[in-house]
Formats: structure tokens, C-alpha cells, sequence
């Protein structure tokens, strides 16, 4: 018996393939993606214990006693829930974990896509105000790989010549 596989089949399986979400099923479905941004922001209180699935820019990371932070400043999410590198923001969170977070992987810049639970909001330092940051407590994130030839949203193309390197 002969096996012979279809070519628009295989075209499937690869489109597939480097189409796979960069979160788990579970915990995107599991998130509220109705909520906005600027909603959270003015209404803080009203969705503690939700959910939600953002991601946004690094500003800064560090530790304390109770675990690591990072404030987070917001970007829409584009193609396989990245953030769009634009000038468009809701504003800035809070993403809370019980671990370390080592400031030379979460760099300052680096995107990232996380889903989180609302625990409230908290009062910080910015510049020479203060500034109400919603605290989501991570439950899941995907740190986007660092690229230097990036000029936009959407995926990156690269075409290589084997030994030549890529362009």
C-alpha cells in the first residue's frame, strides 16, 4: 500500500504549525477578554478577582520580600496576541508574581503577553506624581523573543542563504 500525502494538506500542517498560540487554551479562555484596558483603569474595584489578558512593554522589574514586579506599560495586542510596538497605550499595571524576576530576561522594552488577576490598584511614584497602578496577579506570560531587525507589527519574515546568514 502506497501512502501519499496531499500537498495543500501539508501547506495546512505548516500554516498550522507556526500559528500556535503563545498561551495556554485554558487560561486565555478562562480570561475575560472583554474587559478594556481604560476600564480596568478608571474601575478598578470592580474587576477584582476577574481574569484578563493583556500585554504591553517593560518599563522596569524588581523584588520584594512577597516576590518580584514589573510595571507594565499597556500596548494593544495584535497577531497571536503581541503587542503592537505603536504609540497607542491604556496607561500602565502592576504584574505581580511570587517569583524572582531576574531584570536581565524581563529587560526593560521587552514585550510581553500575560494573563493576570485583578487584585486591585496601588498608588506609586511617577515622576512627580502619583499614579494608580492596577495590580494583576500573573497567573500566566509569554516574554517575546528579542529582535533587533524589528520595525513594525506583525510576524517577521527572514530569508537566508545557509552559510550567507539572513536578511
Amino acid at each position: 500500500m502506497k501512502f501519499r500525502l496531499n500537498r495543500n494538506f501539508l501547506w495546512m500542517i505548516l500554516i498550522l504549525c507556526g500559528c500556535a498560540p503563545v498561551l495556554s487554551q485554558a487560561v486565555t479562555d478562562a480570561s475575560d477578554r472583554n474587559v478594556l484596558f481604560g476600564d480596568l483603569q478608571r474601575n478598578t474595584d470592580r474587576y477584582i478577582g476577574k481574569s484578563v489578558l493583556f500585554g504591553g512593554t517593560i518599563i522596569r522589574v524588581g523584588n520584594d520580600p512577597e516576590g518580584g514586579w514589573a510595571k507594565i506599560l499597556q500596548r494593544p495586542l495584535g497577531f497571536r496576541m503581541e503587542p503592537e510596538m505603536d504609540d497607542q497605550t491604556g496607561g500602565r499595571f502592576l504584574l505581580l508574581t511570587n517569583e524572582i524576576l531576574d531584570e536581565q530576561i524581563f529587560s526593560k522594552g521587552r514585550k510581553i503577553t500575560l494573563v493576570g488577576k485583578v487584585e486591585g490598584k496601588e498608588p506609586r511614584s511617577l515622576d512627580k506624581i502619583s499614579y494608580d497602578y492596577p495590580l494583576l496577579r500573573v497567573q500566566e506570560y509569554h516574554l517575546w523573543p528579542l529582535s533587533q531587525n524589528r520595525t513594525g507589527p506583525g510576524p517577521d519574515f527572514h530569508f537566508s542563504l545557509g552559510i550567507f546568514g539572513s536578511f
